[in-house]
């Protein structure tokens, strides 16, 4: 069983890495087309947009981990009325 944890494993380490490398050729495919269609501002802009949705989605992360953390016990306990208070 541990054997097959082991390849199960390295089937997922090597699936990441090659959808790492194809994001980020397609990443960089696509922003050659911006710059060529729209030019360079707009790329900026494009950018600068997607930095912030990216922070805000990451200080999301937080929220969203600690209404699970503090909606377990509810929901172990079937708690209803807590859960939708």
């Amino acid at each position: 069983m541990s054997q097959s944890r082991v390849k199960n494993s390295m089937r997922n380490v090597a699936v990441g890495t090659i959808l790492q490398i194809v994001l980020m050729v397609v990443s960089f495919i696509s922003r050659t087309i911006f710059i060529k269609a729209l030019g360079e501002e707009y790329l900026g802009v494009s950018g600068l947009y997607s930095n912030v949705l990216s922070l805000l989605s990451l200080a999301d992360m937080g929220i969203s981990t600690a209404f699970v953390f503090s909606l377990y016990a509810p929901l172990a306990n079937k708690d209803y009325d807590k859960i939708s208070a």
